[in-house]
């Protein structure tokens, strides 16, 4: 089988969900590193392939995605063999859908803000305030369902489950420590052998990019 070549700038970038689901898929990849300072992600050969000039990409043969969340979607269809994607037909494809573009589209971003908002102490305060408000919100939403079964989906482990991983550790004080039901999922899939072999929590080293 052809390797797929991902694009990325570390192991732990958002290319870390990409990694993992191919290991779970049991589908060989190559990694490519891209330096952002030495400009390598605005060269006119990966501009081709990502107009934005962000990772992560990929390459499958003469196929190109980006967006980890669509990356994610595409993989898990086409190797629908491997039963990380519910098929078309199924009851849960709907639930899983909406738990694959929920995990980028509403916590991912409460995430991000985490990041980026935070330049004075006036507005650390306030994105702190922000993401517990949203966390509290997304508990609703998470805790009926994870205290009842282990994984997202009643069938069991998917690419949801990657997704939802990915992300979660960013906002670990607001939605994992202070609800037993969520630390015990996010410990279930810390401990997959794919995951740990992908290096996925692992603290990222940026240095040079």
């Amino acid at each position: 089988m052809q390797p797929i070549d991902i694009y990325c700038m570390a192991n732990q970038d958002r290319s870390d969900r990409v990694r993992w689901l191919l290991e779970e898929l049991e589908v060989p990849f190559k990694d490519h590193y891209l330096k952002k300072k030495s400009g390598d992600m605005d060269s006119p050969e990966y501009r081709k392939l990502n107009p934005t000039g962000r990772v992560p990409t990929i390459k499958d043969g003469e196929t190109v995605v980006f967006e980890s969340g669509a990356i994610c979607l595409y993989l898990a269809d086409k190797f629908q063999n491997k039963n990380l994607a519910p098929k078309l037909d199924s009851p849960e494809r709907a639930a899983y859908l909406q738990w694959m573009v929920w995990s980028v589209a509403s916590l991912e971003c409460v995430v991000a803000r985490m990041y980026t908002h935070v330049r004075t102490e006036e507005e650390k305060k306030e994105t702190h305030r922000f993401t517990q408000e949203q966390c509290e919100a997304f508990k609703l939403a998470l805790l009926p369902i994870l205290e009842k079964q282990d994984y997202i989906l009643k069938s069991g482990f998917s690419a949801a489950d990657i997704m939802l991983a990915a992300v979660i550790p960013g906002a670990w004080d607001f939605l994992v420590e202070p609800n037993p039901a969520i630390k015990n999922y996010m410990e279930r899939l810390m401990k997959r052998p794919a995951a740990i072999k992908t290096k996925v929590f692992e603290m990222p080293d940026m240095s040079g990019f």
